[in-house]
């Protein structure tokens, strides 16, 4: 299934200023200036997902500082990020694996207490993003990982950054071992999505093969 776009109109971005309900519990908020920029519907394992996107002043751009949510057919919250170049802060503030481990946890109860409850942690340990700011420069947003395992057989994680703040969320991700790579749809990773769009390389492995689903 391939993407479908809807196009931004200024009703999309009142409600963008306004806050989006996906985002409601999840101390994620959407930075002042920017408006929604993209609204597809999409295939995830299968299943039809939601992912919407907010940039500064609502303008597109893969690779760019933007805010992103996934949501499932039952609108439970499947993947987050929010990947501010302003906002990143100084790695060397990073919190510890333990205090990252609390954070994630946390966060995860207030989300989804009964999903937390078949998790089974798998590590922690230093995960970097990166982002093309204003200026056109390379910014680093540092964080650090919390990866686990659901009893189904599924993946989630938490990344959180300098101040605890929630930099990425997944959840029932899937993995090819034969392949040694990740299975599922990577909608929230732009160079992912730019090469689905034919605008970018296929990545390597493990990211998951670029297509639609």
């Amino acid at each position: 299934m391939s993407p479908t776009t809807q196009t931004r109109d200024e009703s999309g971005a009142e409600d963008a200023a306004g806050g989006d309900p996906a985002l409601r519990g999840t101390g994620v908020e959407i930075p002042e200036g920017w408006a929604e920029a993209d609204e597809s519907t999409v295939l995830q394992d299968g299943e039809e997902v939601t992912v919407r996107r907010y940039q500064a002043d609502g303008e597109r751009v893969l690779g760019g500082s933007h805010l992103s949510v996934v949501l499932g057919e039952d609108d439970r919250l499947v993947g987050l990020t929010r990947l501010e170049a302003e906002a990143a802060g100084d790695p060397e503030d990073l919190p510890s694996h333990e205090q990252a481990r609390e954070a994630a946890y946390t966060w995860l109860a207030q989300q989804d207490s009964e999903y937390l409850e078949g998790l089974t942690e798998q590590w922690v340990d230093r995960h970097d993003e990166v982002v093309v700011d204003a200026d056109g420069q390379e910014a680093v947003i540092p964080g650090i990982k919390v990866k686990t395992r659901h009893d189904d057989g599924r993946y989630a994680w938490v990344i959180v950054g300098v101040g605890a703040r929630i930099v990425a969320f997944e959840r029932d991700v899937t993995w090819d071992s034969a392949a040694q790579r990740r299975s599922t749809q990577m909608w929230l990773h732009d160079a992912w999505v730019a090469a689905v769009e034919g605008t970018g390389d296929q990545p390597p492995a493990p990211a998951a093969p670029a297509d639609a689903g």
